[in-house]
């Protein structure tokens, strides 16, 4: 059996898998669903200074302490760029990487495509402390949570954060 490291998007927290770990789970598989520093539950942990390298080591760091290789890395949106970060700097850990519903990035890539800088720059100075994008949940619902039925899709919504600007705009390592 396999042993998943499932590292969610921006704006969620582990928990969003929470219909998928008891699927794996039931199967005979190992499930770890971490939440990254200063989003969902972890949000009071949120500040200017968390960036794309917080959150690859976020997952480093479950790896190293709960002694886990041969895993196997679904990075989920956002996710996609901190397992792909994780695998380059753990590789003897992690037997394969999947991007679900994410971009494979390039070395150098940031998590937000360059056109949306100015855009998510603008949300956190208007909206977020300078330094954090607001959920802007008409815009997000529909595109993370499209298949979900509505009762998933609400109880999601209800426990999105705001994300930290800086993940948008430093390079994946």
């Amino acid at each position: 059996m396999a042993t998943f490291v499932l590292v969610h998007g921006a704006i969620v927290g582990g928990w969003c898998w929470r219909w998928v770990t008891p699927e794996l789970r039931a199967a005979g598989h190992g499930v770890y669903t971490p939440t990254l520093t200063g989003l969902g539950e972890r949000a009071h942990l949120a500040s200017p200074e968390v960036d794309l390298d917080t959150h690859v080591e976020d997952i480093i760091n479950v790896l190293q302490y709960e002694d886990l290789t041969g895993v196997v890395l679904v990075g989920w949106s956002y996710g996609g760029m901190i397992v792909a970060g994780a695998a380059d700097r753990a590789p003897e850990r992690v037997a394969h990487v999947v991007f679900l519903d994410s971009d494979v990035p390039r070395d150098g890539d940031t998590s937000a495509p360059p056109s949306q800088h100015a855009t998510r720059e603008t949300l956190a100075r208007d909206h977020g402390d300078g330094w954090r994008v607001p959920p802007t949940v008409t815009r997000a619902e529909p595109l993370l949570l499209g298949e979900l039925p509505e009762e998933q899709r609400m109880w999601i919504a209800a426990r999105f954060t705001p994300h930290p600007l800086k993940p948008g705009r430093n390079r994946s390592g």
